[in-house]
């Protein structure tokens, strides 16, 4: 190959060379581009992970929250027996053995007498002599198909000189401007607010068993005619409370007419006192128990409460139950199981110190110990979620736990608003609450009363007669008297 020819193929594969070269760098170029491409959607897909996976710790936190809400309330309206659930489930039903025996009392009236005998036996149909020889067998009974009793009232016109007016007499046993008479109005209260029954079954059981036709909205007037009667008894129920040395509070959800509103209860050792309103806020409470409430309030650890000016004793049935509902849970940790236990042992031992017939320096010294106890609590480090929710509720309560110590009587538990809150709850599942204000006004003040009457053991039917009665009945009387 000459030198011409060789310069020539050098050329060209130089020229070669310089056109791959040209190629992998662009190619290069492609991929270096492309690799900064997928570096920052990968930089983009860790953060969203990243976001997401803070964002799903957060939704968890919400819905065990959640879930502990709704088992709190749970426990509330269903509370079971955990000792007796505990127990062994082969355990027979009924009274144990040992256990004391309760028989029905004879009745102290004895409205009449009857001999009864047979005449031929009942097995052989042999005839049978009359002896002297008796046992005796007292049944109690009821009348079936009672008839109304209905009454016209000739009702004098008379004038009065003095007043230059006329006037006339109230008959004794009626309400203003109502067909239906005091009778009856109290066994509709009966029916409504010791019974719980709802309106359309009162006005069939009147039916049934009187054969008196009433409609619903008849029923709810006479409701209402013993709500402006029971008002002066309603504030003296307000003004009750607030003296008593002892209260308990506690509310629960209400509807009017679909809307959410709430059911307050106040009650003291004599009064229950109900009262429907619009909010959950604290100036209720404040507004029902004063500007300078006395005594002690034992109440839940809701936040409306902290605000008024008193001793108040929380409720350690509460605390316990949200202890152990969180140590029933599988990721329970052991901090969790060590808080419960020390939370149990405190509230027995504080149960029986309550009992003790104290001194007010010897109260004051166990309040200071076990004020001491429960700040070793608060001040703890807890490194467990459920550990420190417990303790955040043991903070937000502090002393308010053990207030009982200073003062005799006070219970450790709200079990009392409680049962009264109950009633509610079952007549709102019954009912759906209430179709307007003024109904929830009027089922707040007639249950108020009623409730009254049975916690005191008074006669409901007595009792009643002497509210709905008004006081001008006096001035009435009936032919002959």
């Amino acid at each position: 190959m000459s030198y011409k020819e060789r310069f020539l193929h050098l050329r060209l594969e130089t020229r070669k060379l310089r056109q791959d070269c040209a190629m992998y760098f662009r190619a290069w170029e492609s991929q270096k581009k492309k690799a900064e491409r997928l570096k920052k959607e990968n930089d983009d897909l860790k953060k969203r992970n990243k976001d997401l996976t803070e964002e799903n710790k957060e939704l968890k936190k919400k819905l065990n929250h959640e879930k502990d809400v709704k088992e709190e309330y749970q426990g509330m309206l269903f509370k079971t027996n955990q000792k007796e659930r505990d127990k062994d489930q082969s355990r027979k039903r009924g009274g144990q053995v040992g256990h004391k025996g309760v028989a029905r009392k004879k009745p102290q009236r004895i409205d009449q007498e009857k001999e009864v005998h047979l005449n031929h036996c009942p097995h052989c149909q042999n005839e049978l002599s009359e002896t002297n020889s008796f046992y005796e067998r007292i049944v109690e009974d009821i009348i079936l198909s009672l008839n109304t009793v209905i009454t016209k009232y000739h009702i004098q016109r008379q004038w009065c000189a003095h007043c230059q007016k006329e006037v006339h007499a109230v008959p004794q046993d009626t309400i203003d401007n109502s067909p239906f008479g005091i009778n009856t109005l109290i066994w509709i209260l009966i029916q409504k607010y010791h019974l719980r029954l709802p309106l359309n079954q009162i006005a069939a059981s009147l039916k049934i068993q009187y054969g008196l036709a009433i409609s619903e909205g008849a029923i709810q007037n006479l409701l209402r005619q013993a709500k402006i009667r029971f008002g002066p008894k309603y504030e003296e129920l307000i003004r009750e409370i607030r003296k008593n040395k002892l209260k308990h509070a506690d509310e629960t959800g209400w509807s009017i007419d679909g809307q959410s509103v709430w059911c307050w209860m106040f009650s003291s050792p004599e009064s229950i006192l109900y009262t429907i309103e619009e909010t959950r806020g604290k100036g209720v409470p404040q507004e029902i128990l004063g500007e300078k409430p006395k005594g002690v309030l034992v109440r839940d650890d809701f936040g409306s409460y902290k605000h008024l000016d008193m001793p108040q004793q929380s409720c350690w049935a509460h605390l316990i139950r949200t202890a152990r509902e969180k140590t029933k849970k599988e990721n329970c940790s052991g901090e969790m199981i060590k808080l419960h236990e020390t939370l149990r042992k405190m509230y027995a031992e504080l149960a029986k110190i309550i009992q003790k017939d104290l001194s007010q320096n010897e109260r004051k010294k166990f309040y200071q110990i076990y004020q001491k106890e429960i700040q070793k609590i608060i001040a703890k480090k807890y490194t467990f979620e459920d550990a420190q929710a417990v303790q955040t509720r043991i903070s937000n309560q502090n002393t308010n736990l053990i207030t009982a110590l200073l003062y005799p009587g006070t219970p450790l538990t709200n079990n009392e608003a409680e049962r009264n809150i109950r009633k509610m709850v079952v007549t709102r599942k019954i009912s759906g609450g209430s179709r307007s204000n003024d109904g929830a006004a009027i089922h707040a003040v007639n249950m108020s009363i009623v409730q009254t009457i049975i916690k005191q053991k008074e006669s409901l039917v007595d009792e009643l007669k002497k509210m709905l009665i008004p006081a001008t009945c006096q001035f009435s009387l009936e032919k002959g008297e």
